[in-house]
């Protein structure tokens, strides 16, 4: 079962596997099931913006080595697709971004850059 599957007829917040080390600073991943059987998503530019938490009790390591480093991963859709981004730490520094059409590989992105992007995979999802 993939995770839009449990998206029913209501908006709701489309369900992530987020871990414990990333804070979110803002969540607008909604969708609903249209009677058809097709999803209706939120199309906004500001879909998605998460933090790479300090470890507990410390502070940020610097160095593209550090999987401490602070990370944010932000997520949009920009005119005909979706586009996720992962910056080290900001704007200027962009570490990797990744475009597509498909909602459900723009939520693979995300997921997998979560777990995999502190220690250097910044591949994009395989379907």
């Amino acid at each position: 079962m993939h995770v839009l599957d449990l998206v029913g007829p209501d908006w709701q917040l489309v369900p992530l596997r987020i871990p414990g080390s990333w804070g979110v600073r803002h969540n607008g991943l909604y969708a609903r099931r249209l009677a058809d059987g097709s999803l209706d998503i939120n199309d906004s530019e500001d879909l998605l913006w998460l933090v790479k938490l300090p470890p507990v009790g410390g502070d940020y390591q610097t160095g593209p080595d550090s999987p401490w480093r602070e990370l944010h991963l932000d997520a949009g859709f920009y005119r005909t697709g979706y586009r996720v981004d992962l910056l080290d730490p900001d704007w200027d520094h962009k570490l990797a971004s990744f475009d597509t059409e498909s909602f459900a590989e723009l939520l693979a992105c995300i997921e997998k850059w979560l777990m995999n992007a502190p220690v250097g995979d910044l591949s994009p999802p395989t379907a």
